[in-house]
């Protein structure tokens, strides 16, 4: 088992071929991190590369894929519009106002060519997260997993139990998963939060969300998946319900009540 720091979060890595995993997981985030140099900052400060690094271009087209199956409500358009929310550097650094989240649709991003409308800056955020962490998984052979600090790509040969830590004092729930390969993603309003703010954006509205939830879970075949569905459960219950197919989702709210969405309603979940 390794672990380090990355991704702006602890890593743990866990089985055959954890070696590979984590030095892909390390190689990702520096090129896709906002919080350094990187080749993703120098595309928002150049707004255009020509034969951009191709594991750029492939996050980059993850994020505006998944703009479009949200319907633009996860996007990576969202950096001028976090930063002025309060979040630049670090949690709670306001840098003024910006008035809106650019659509994605004239992002150009082919192997050749990385441009960005003008004023576009991305932040590629948890869809970077959930895609680096699917993309080093694929170096563990058997029985492993990847856990970066509330997103999880595993593969169990058993039954097995996920913990999910309860956003306020209580003890942790943990649900149960048959064997198989699995993506675990927890999205929060309490973490990298502020007074007056937190670092989930509604791009219709420019600022931080608001949601009767505070925390959503969701467990999936693929990472990927469960990342944009936990944004979903806060932004966008219909489309959740459209896209959810075979997920599981779960959500903590303000009463700290756990539930799970079924048939298109929010109902109280068993917890063991």
């Amino acid at each position: 088992m390794l672990q380090f720091d990355a991704l702006g979060t602890q890593i743990t890595v866990s089985g055959e071929g954890e070696a590979a995993a984590a030095h892909e997981l390390q190689r990702l985030g520096e090129l896709l991190t906002r919080f350094g140099p990187s080749a993703l900052t120098t595309l928002n400060s150049a707004g255009e590369l020509v034969h951009p690094p191709p594991d750029l271009v492939r996050a980059v087209s993850h994020a505006l894929d998944a703009a479009r199956r949200s319907g633009g409500l996860v996007t990576p358009a969202i950096l001028p519009v976090l930063e002025a929310a309060g979040y630049a550097s670090r949690p709670g650094e306001h840098r003024g106002n910006a008035a809106y989240v650019p659509d994605t649709s004239e992002i150009v991003c082919t192997p050749e060519v990385l441009r960005l409308p003008a004023g576009t800056r991305l932040d590629l955020g948890g869809t970077a997260k959930s895609w680096i962490a699917q993309q080093a998984f694929a170096h563990l052979r058997g029985d492993g997993f990847i856990d970066a600090g509330g997103d999880m790509m595993l593969r169990q040969s058993r039954v097995f139990a996920v913990e999910i830590e309860r956003p306020s004092s209580g003890p942790a729930v943990y649900l149960e998963c048959p064997p198989g390969v699995w993506g675990v993603a927890t999205s929060s309003t309490l973490k990298r939060a502020w007074p007056g703010g937190h670092h989930l954006i509604d791009p219709r509205t420019g600022r931080p969300l608001e949601s009767g939830l505070v925390q959503v879970t969701v467990i999936a075949r693929a990472l990927t998946d469960a990342e944009v569905l936990t944004k979903l459960a806060f932004l966008d219950e219909g489309r959740l319900d459209n896209i959810q197919h075979q997920a599981q989702v779960y959500a903590f709210d303000r009463e700290d009540q756990f539930l799970t969405r079924r048939d298109g309603h929010w109902q109280a979940a068993g917890i063991s």
